[in-house]
């Protein structure tokens, strides 16, 4: 039988690429039994998609194991990520875990979704709605232990803001029956307070006020004041006033060698911070039950405190036959001197509150309550002790009668006095604490 050359030709062609092909299947077939517990482990560690053909490794394994960690989060909290997420949160943890050098791209971003075998997909409908129920609470059993184990209690934070009226008096007076009642034009005058404490209530961070007006007359020759103070149009927190203040944390606590975690709520004022070397934002999932606690807790024993102080000046104001007048600057020394009156015992039964507690932690069933106000010494209200102003003026001798005893008013004027001496100077906390302590002082000792 005869064969054509064209023939013989293609038969010898496919029986070379034959043999060649044979010879490459048993190459790949002998490389893949010799690294048998090489492939085994990538599989094992690392997640890899099961029906990838190359073992290829990226040159930043930690980092793609963090961010691997961080995605399997986000899908236990049916928290939907896609690629500007992962890429964002890729960059952070090269910035973290000191990979200068690394960008994530778009190959890069591709290459390492191939690696693991991800793939984006729409949700199904209405998963939404059922997910945030169970994402909280899935958030509170996974996530959050896994900070409080990484973080000593002294070292986990969380910051809480509030909005004030600080010129505000109560609505309400008596009055006798049939007599007309006038208490003078409400004032709506607000500020933004921000909180912050730490876990087992042994530090409270500055307050941090936002107000109207970043110069305002009363500032006028003020140097230095005990809180940290920015402004802006509507007096609220911003992505750029929010970023600022935890960078001033982030450089607080890097002097301190310290490394903090900061929780915050899910606000859109609340941006994401990069770069920070020392504290480690975390943000609550929506609709978390420690804002509720920590209102009732921190915030509120604040504001109680606050309107306790305000009053307390407003009668002051009458008995002396003066104009009751209070200035922004007068606003922030009273908030300093309330946010030092607030007890770890409160902030602690706030965090224990808002499900802060940690694993070998037992339930305490003498836990002190929350603080409803000021102190008074027993049998006396606010009314007897503003009614001891003057003291007892008994004394020894004829020099006690030529130089009578100041009067509370009189004390708490000088002190005045000086606080607005030291505020036209660059002085650090230290002093406004101590002022803060001496009209603690005087208030306290003249009801006793």
């Amino acid at each position: 039988m005869e064969v054509s050359l064209v023939t013989a030709k293609n038969v010898c062609y496919k029986s070379v690429l034959f043999k060649e092909t044979s010879q490459q299947y048993q190459n790949s077939l002998s490389s893949i039994l010799k690294n048998k517990d090489k492939v085994l482990e990538a599989f094992e560690s690392l997640g890899f998609d099961p029906k990838r053909k190359r073992l290829r490794t990226a040159f930043h394994t930690d980092l793609e194991e963090a961010l691997m960690k961080w995605y399997r989060i986000a899908q236990c909290l049916n928290v939907p990520v896609n690629g500007p997420m992962l890429r964002l949160k890729a960059n952070d943890f090269a910035q973290k875990l000191g990979h200068g050098d690394f960008k994530c791209s778009n190959g890069w971003l591709d290459r390492f979704k191939s690696r693991y075998g991800l793939v984006l997909r729409a949700r199904p409908a209405g998963a939404a709605a059922t997910a945030a129920v169970d994402a909280l609470t899935l958030w509170y059993q996974n996530v959050l232990p896994y900070y409080l184990n990484d973080y000593q209690p002294k070292n986990v934070f969380n910051v809480k803001e509030t909005g004030l009226l600080y010129q505000m008096l109560p609505n309400n007076t008596f009055s006798f029956k049939g007599e007309t009642c006038s208490v003078g034009k409400l004032s709506r005058e607000q500020i933004t307070v921000v909180v912050g404490t730490n876990m087992d209530g042994s530090e409270k961070l500055p307050l941090l006020v936002i107000g109207k007006n970043r110069s305002p007359r009363c500032f006028k020759d003020v140097k230095s004041l005990p809180v940290d103070y920015e402004a802006n149009d509507m007096a609220w927190m911003t992505p750029e006033v929010f970023e600022q203040w935890v960078r001033k944390l982030d450089g607080r606590f890097q002097a301190q060698q310290r490394r903090v975690v900061i929780f915050v709520d899910p606000l859109p004022a609340h941006s994401e911070v990069k770069n920070l070397k020392a504290v480690e934002l975390v943000f609550f999932p929506p609709d978390a039950s420690s804002c509720i606690a920590m209102k009732q807790g921190v915030i509120r024993s604040l504001k109680v405190k606050y309107r306790h102080c305000l009053i307390k000046r407003f009668v002051d104001c009458v008995v002396d036959n003066k104009e009751f007048m209070l200035t922004l600057l007068d606003a922030v020394e009273m908030l300093h001197l309330c946010w030092r009156k607030v007890a770890p015992e409160t902030i602690v039964k706030s965090y224990k509150e808002a499900g802060f507690k940690l694993e070998t932690e037992k339930n305490d069933n003498n836990d002190a309550e929350f603080e409803t106000g000021v102190e008074f010494p027993e049998g006396l209200s606010l009314e007897e002790c503003e009614a001891l102003d003057e003291g007892d003026d008994e004394g020894d001798g004829s020099l006690a009668a030529k130089q009578p005893l100041p009067s509370k008013n009189e004390a708490l004027s000088a002190l005045d006095t000086l606080r607005r001496f030291l505020r036209s100077q660059d002085v650090n906390d230290s002093l406004h604490n101590s002022l803060a302590d001496l009209e603690d002082f005087i208030q306290h000792i003249a009801c006793e």
